[in-house]
């Protein structure tokens, strides 16, 4: 259960360990899904291609397993369109940007901001939306 060139299962598994967080077949199936796929996918999308090697799994536990994956620091939700929550494997400080016509989200690098004296910042998101260069010219 892994991408060419992605993590193996007893790597996610020994990642899961460290942050005692429980490794499940579900949590490490999606995980690597998410991780492996840079598309920024949707949960929907997300059950359907984890069901197809797992038949076993029910919408509500990829759900779980996705809601847990990202409360952990895992992967990261992105709340960029108003239709659905997508999901990020890289959670390194990264902006994203929305191609209203397309409705592909792009990673782009951004300089890391300092903190905010006195607040705890559990979660940093820079979204910017338009139109992408592939759109612009067609």
């Amino acid at each position: 259960m892994h991408g060419g060139d992605g993590l193996k299962t007893q790597e996610i598994i020994s990642l899961f360990k460290e942050k005692n967080f429980r490794a499940t077949p579900q949590r490490v199936a999606v995980f690597d899904y998410v991780h492996e796929h840079r598309t920024h996918p949707d949960a929907a999308e997300i059950y359907e291609e984890v069901k197809k090697q797992y038949p076993a799994f029910s919408k509500t536990t990829v759900y779980n397993a996705l809601s847990a994956l990202a409360e952990n620091g895992f992967i990261m939700p992105v709340t960029i369109d108003s239709l659905s929550v997508h999901y990020d494997g890289n959670t390194k400080m990264h902006g994203h940007f929305y191609c209203e016509k397309c409705k592909k989200i792009y990673d782009f690098e951004v300089q890391e901001q300092s903190e905010l004296e006195n607040f705890t910042v559990k979660q940093k998101a820079i979204y910017y939306r338009g139109i992408c260069p592939c759109c612009k010219n067609t």
